[in-house]
């Protein structure tokens, strides 16, 4: 049951309540998180020293606030609720997304942050110019793994990114991907019919762009190196 309040609520009462929130959803997002994906994500930074790993979140989790499980294996965080007074011009609700071109700045700002983080990192290499290593930042393979096929893939594919699809066998439990499968819908999902209809149109025009298939986190660091194999 929902009640009006009695007076009005001091604003850093409203911050202080969600800041609690935020932190209640990354601990328990560490409490949670699935058992062998540290273990891989160490083991792709240690087969590839020089990995930039970057979360692209269309909410407000953050691997940098996991401070026991995630955030050492993360160098940043780009969430689609950046900035959204900064982004007027172009930023626009998911659910009214109709198309690629509308996710392609969230990526665009990822890949920029990713070139600003290689060249502090050449920075500090004795001999080592940063004008001299920007031909070489955009060499370099991009590599985005997702479980979304319109946002994930669709969206940084259209930036040139090689894309790994996420498809996660059953003992993951993973709900998120069956929203607009066409089969029944998660008992939280709350998409409406015109959202629907837009995502399974993004979904098949995006399956073309799966690069690889995952079904086991394990088998992530496999997926990687097959894709730079052949790049």
């Amino acid at each position: 049951m929902f009640r009006w309040a009695a007076k009005e609520v001091s604003p850093t009462v409203v911050q202080a309540v969600y800041n609690a929130w935020e932190m209640e959803r990354h601990h328990s997002g560490e409490r949670h998180v699935y058992p062998d994906l540290i273990e891989t994500l160490g083991k792709i930074k240690k087969e590839h020293p020089d990995v930039i790993i970057g979360a692209v979140t269309d909410g407000k989790a953050n691997p940098m606030l996991m401070t026991f499980t995630l955030a050492p294996l993360f160098d940043f965080c780009m969430s689609w609720e950046d900035d959204q007074a900064g982004r007027t011009q172009f930023f626009k609700e998911l659910s009214d997304t109709e198309s690629d071109a509308q996710l392609k700045w969230i990526y665009e700002s990822a890949l920029d942050k990713y070139k600003e983080i290689a060249r502090t990192r050449s920075s500090f290499k004795a001999g080592t110019s940063i004008d001299d290593d920007d031909d070489d930042l955009d060499e370099r393979v991009w590599i985005h793994v997702g479980d979304d096929l319109a946002y994930d893939v669709g969206g940084s594919h259209a930036c040139g990114a090689k894309t790994i699809l996420m498809e996660l066998a059953d003992k993951y439990e993973q709900s998120a991907r069956h929203r607009f499968s066409g089969k029944k819908l998660p008992s939280w999902s709350m998409n409406s019919k015109i959202e629907l209809k837009n995502r399974k149109k993004m979904n098949d025009e995006a399956e073309g762009f799966v690069n690889k298939k995952v079904n086991y986190i394990t088998g992530l660091p496999e997926a990687i190196n097959e894709i730079l194999e052949d790049a």
